[in-house]
C-alpha cells in the first residue's frame, strides 16, 4: 500500500479525494452498531479510526491558516515540484500502511468522545474538505521552503508540504486501521 511521496498540489489533492471515497465506501458498508465496536479491546474501532483523524487535523488547521497567511503577506512565491524535508521522509516511511512501528497517540489525540455513529462520516468529510481548501491557499507558496513546528511534538520541526504529506499518510494508516478493524467485524 505504500506508494511515493506527491510532489505537487494536484498529486496531493487527488490522495485526499482518495481518501475520501475510501472513508465513504467503508463507512457506508457498515451497519452503524459496529463503526463503534472494536475487534479487540486493546484495538481501535471504525469510529475511534476517524475520531483521532479528525482530532489531528484539527491541531493542523490554525497552523496552515497562519503560516500560509504569513507566507503570502511576506510574497514567498514557490510552486512544485515540492521536496520533503528530513522529518517528512521519516514519518513517511514509518507511518505508511501497513504499519512498521506502533505508536501511542499522546493523550489529547485519543479519541474519546465519538459521537453517534451517523455523524463518523460527515465530521471527517468536512476536515477532508478542509484539508482541501488549505492545499488550495498553499497554491503559489514556496510551502517546502516554510518550516512548522509539528502540532504532536515540539521537537519537530518540517515543511507545510511536509505537513501535508505526512497528514496523507497518517489519514491511510489509519484508514488502513480501520479497514482492518471492519473486516475483524464483518463475515
Amino acid at each position: 500500500m505504500s506508494r511515493p511521496p506527491a510532489r505537487s498540489l494536484d498529486e496531493l489533492e487527488a490522495q485526499f479525494r482518495e481518501l475520501s471515497d475510501r472513508a465513504s465506501v467503508l463507512v457506508n458498508r457498515l451497519e452503524p452498531a459496529l463503526l463503534l465496536r472494536r475487534p479487540k479491546p486493546e484495538s481501535w474501532s471504525v469510529a475511534e479510526c476517524f475520531a483521532h483523524l479528525n482530532i489531528s487535523a484539527d491541531a493542523y488547521f490554525p497552523i496552515w491558516t497562519r503560516e500560509l497567511g504569513q507566507a503570502r503577506r511576506e510574497n514567498l512565491i514557490g510552486e512544485g515540484p515540492y521536496r520533503l524535508d528530513f522529518w517528512g521522509k521519516m514519518l513517511l516511511w514509518a507511518l505508511e500502511p501497513p504499519p512498521k512501528f506502533r505508536f501511542r497517540a499522546a493523550a489529547a489525540f485519543q479519541p474519546a468522545a465519538i459521537g453517534a455513529p451517523e455523524t463518523i462520516l460527515p465530521a471527517f468529510l468536512a476536515r477532508q474538505h478542509g484539508i482541501l481548501e488549505a492545499l488550495e491557499a498553499a497554491r503559489g507558496i514556496a510551502i517546502d521552503k516554510i518550516k512548522i513546528v509539528s502540532p504532536f511534538d515540539a521537537r519537530v520541526r518540517y515543511s507545510i508540504w511536509s505537513s501535508f504529506c505526512v497528514n496523507a499518510s497518517h489519514e491511510r494508516r489509519h484508514l488502513w486501521q480501520a479497514e482492518q478493524a471492519a473486516q475483524a467485524l464483518t463475515p
